[in-house]
């Protein structure tokens, strides 16, 4: 690779684009001129790389003809070979081409292109509008979640076959292959050194599209993310099993990771942390964070759990419990002395409980109950509600610290008394989902129709 082209490959945006194109070539032999059709593997305002069979003489030049989708006419520039690799397969060669000769007009065409399929520019606008996420819909423009609300973006609709560029521009081979085999794939994407997005490509009815959740920089503390202290004192348990609870986008991910970084900052330990995906970013200060991702570094929860527990730790982080063997081998790590953190989807601490037992078959789960009553520290549940202010969101927290009469409650499978239990607690610093709300809106800090709002939803689950 020739110096220019990688000082230009610094400086111009490149995106991963399967634009058909065709080039020409002048056979010595033949004395003819030949053409192939293919496809670029990406392209920018300077240049192209695409595959092909052949090998080029460096600094040779091409005639290339690019078939731009949405426009009513071809580009055809002269290039000039500056790269050839030879591709992992081994069976076709990387060819980067610059453009050597190409007027005005189609340079901002091919820009205008990029532009559009940019995705690194859409998450620009996510956090300066702070928003918390990003839909991409086939058939709609960009959707942001801002506050809690839906924000359509003044752009144009993504058709199905620019959503699938502009969503594999930031995917490896690899994570394509695993997405056409499995139509699902989760993964973290840092579009700069001060951003983090937690990605889901999905597909449905036939089309790819993808959902982005913009995670913070920084780690916040338990404190600034407005949990009680009670929420520290059970991320300063030396074992046992701590679960955080509540439903999809509730920040559930964010308080665990506080809870790992009050760790690392106060306890020299080893941490094995395991998420699909990795969203925080743990850097060892006084403990050992090691982060493993399902679907990368290990091939499930279950499996990685298993392993972990050979790899003298003190704490794991289990990113979800969402299957039988994931939730018995950490019921048993809790019991044999390490500290277990980990999440679940559910609204309320009963149906947390009942939402974990759900998965066991009926055979083991008074056993499993047993052992929660053994093991069990505490159960948070979090709903995020939006501030008064309109300055983002505040978490609302129900607490179950785990007493005799919880442990009484799980032995006997009568989860009906948890709520009595909770309202009559305080001593041992729980605290009601009600209570909290209530709390929230006598200090200013949400109004009184989201209190209502938000205490008759909590209700409805309890």
């Amino acid at each position: 690779m020739s110096e220019k082209f990688g000082n230009d490959k610094r400086q111009l945006t490149r995106i991963r684009s399967k634009i058909p194109m065709k080039y020409e070539k002048f056979d010595p032999l033949s004395k003819v001129v030949l053409s192939k059709d293919t496809l670029t593997k990406d392209i920018s305002s300077g240049g192209i790389l695409f595959e092909s069979e052949e090998i080029f003489p460096l600094g040779s030049e091409l005639k290339v003809t690019l078939f731009l989708p949405g426009l009513d006419r071809d580009i055809t520039v002269n290039t000039k070979i500056i790269r050839v690799e030879e591709t992992e397969s081994g069976k076709q060669f990387a060819v980067g081409a610059t453009f050597i000769q190409i007027t005005d007009v189609d340079k901002q065409e091919i820009v205008k292109r990029i532009e559009q399929m940019d995705i690194r520019k859409l998450l620009e606008v996510v956090q300066k509008k702070d928003a918390s996420d990003l839909h991409l819909t086939t058939g709609y423009p960009p959707i942001l979640r801002i506050q809690g609300k839906l924000e359509a973006l003044k752009m144009e609709k993504i058709d199905s076959e620019d959503m699938k560029r502009l969503l594999f521009s930031i995917m490896s081979d690899q994570q394509i292959a695993k997405f056409e085999e499995t139509k699902e794939l989760d993964f973290g994407f840092s579009p700069s050194p001060t951003s983090r997005f937690r990605v889901n490509i999905h597909q449905q009815r036939g089309s790819v599209e993808g959902a982005f959740r913009s995670i913070s920089a920084g780690i916040p503390t338990l404190a600034q993310l407005g949990l009680p202290p009670v929420v520290e004192d059970l991320a300063r348990q030396k074992d046992g099993i701590v679960i955080i609870a509540g439903p999809t986008g509730s920040g559930k991910t964010t308080t665990l990771a506080a809870m790992i970084d009050l760790i690392n900052h106060e306890r020299r330990a080893v941490v094995i942390c395991l998420e699909r995906p990795i969203e925080y970013l743990h850097t060892n200060i006084n403990s050992i964070v090691k982060q493993r991702e399902v679907g990368i570094d290990t091939v499930s929860f279950s499996s990685a759990l298993k392993s972990s527990l050979r790899q003298d730790p003190n704490v794991i982080l289990v990113g979800e419990l969402d299957d039988p063997e994931t939730i018995k081998t950490a019921v048993i790590a809790a019991e044999a002395g390490y500290l277990v953190l980990t999440s679940i989807h559910a609204p309320n601490t009963s149906q947390a409980i009942d939402r974990l037992t759900s998965m066991i078959s009926m055979e083991y789960k008074k056993q499993i109950l047993s052992q929660l009553s053994r093991c069990l520290k505490g159960i948070v549940t979090q709903l995020l509600l939006p501030r008064q202010d309109g300055k983002g969101r505040v978490i609302a927290s129900e607490i179950v610290i785990t007493t005799d009469a919880v442990r009484r409650v799980l032995r006997d499978d009568d989860m009906v008394q948890m709520a009595n239990i909770i309202q009559m607690g305080g001593a041992y610093k729980m605290q009601s989902m009600a209570d909290s709300i209530r709390k929230l809106y006598e200090s200013g800090i949400i109004n009184g129709e989201t209190a209502e709002t938000f205490s008759l939803e909590f209700k409805r689950y309890t």
